[in-house]
């Protein structure tokens, strides 16, 4: 890409003066106006040599080399994506996230007949549908500091129940955790909730003793147990279906859980999935 990342930088140089970036002018206009490669070193506080390489797309620049530029040259959110693109063949780390509650998503969330939710990059439930509340918990009925999936996993006794391999469902939950908290280590919302997390002995437990990293997968198929079984209960089959923006740094997921073809669905109840749960009666007797 390195005839590409040329190309864009070019653009935006040509778009600014050393006016525009702080820089005195010069003595003597440049006839085609714009910033130069010497201009973009100097505000960047990199060596002109170091510009360079990025500029003809060689070797692997720093990311504060990238941001640096980014900063020099104004550019938008768009912009610095493509710039990391170009650059580095990868998308730019995201280091911060969506928290309001997308209209769209939300009415698709609710027109789900099967169990659908929207949650932000840190798992904070945004909007749930009854099917949700029937087969895992009624969001609306948590604190709203607490409406998070992760929190429900490992704070939750209902989700052992619910889930028919809660430890590997488990497994797979803390490995996903540690991908997307990588990039995010900085962000005040994704640190606080990993010491709330660690709290949980169960996720502790993972989180120390283990390193794999996993992302979600578009399709992953889940075994439920269905509303009101038994922990023998083999449990249901329902495909996980994630759908997440193409901007990293909007974060918001729209996840639906498709029922197998054929199956019926149970008769739709006011009562949470903890309420018809054999398993947790048992616990409150």
């Amino acid at each position: 890409m390195g005839e590409l990342v040329s190309q864009v930088l070019r653009h935006w140089r040509g778009r600014l003066t050393r006016e525009d970036i702080g820089l005195p002018s010069r003595l003597r206009r440049r006839r085609d106006g714009g910033l130069t490669q010497e201009d973009v070193a100097e505000a960047t506080g990199y060596g002109l040599r170091a510009y360079i390489d990025l500029e003809r797309g060689r070797g692997r620049p720093s990311a504060d080399l990238l941001e640096r530029v980014a900063d020099v040259l104004r550019l938008d959110a768009d912009e610095r994506r493509t710039l990391w693109v170009t650059a580095t063949g990868t998308a730019r780390p995201a280091q911060s996230y969506a928290t309001d509650l997308d209209a769209g998503l939300a009415q698709m969330c609710e027109q789900m007949e099967c169990p659908a939710y929207v949650t932000d990059a840190a798992w904070q439930v945004l909007a749930a549908n009854r099917a949700v509340a029937q087969w895992f918990v009624d969001f609306g009925s948590v604190p709203a500091a607490e409406r998070n999936i992760a929190k429900w996993i490992f704070g939750s006794v209902h989700s052992q129940h619910a889930f028919a391999d809660w430890p590997h469902f488990a497994d797979e939950f803390v490995a996903r955790f540690r991908a997307l908290y990588a990039p995010m280590a900085s962000n005040p919302g994704f640190s606080a909730l990993l010491d709330d997390l660690l709290d949980y002995p169960e996720f502790a437990a993972r989180w120390t003793a283990a390193s794999a990293i996993s992302v979600d997968p578009p399709t992953a198929r889940r075994f439920f147990r269905q509303p009101g079984a038994n922990l023998d209960d083999p449990g249901v089959p329902l495909d996980m279906v994630i759908l997440a923006p193409l901007s990293p740094e909007d974060g918001r997921r729209l996840v639906v859980f498709q029922y197998p073809p054929g199956y019926t669905p149970p008769v739709p109840s006011v009562e949470s999935g903890p309420d018809r749960c054999p398993a947790c009666a048992r616990l409150r007797t």
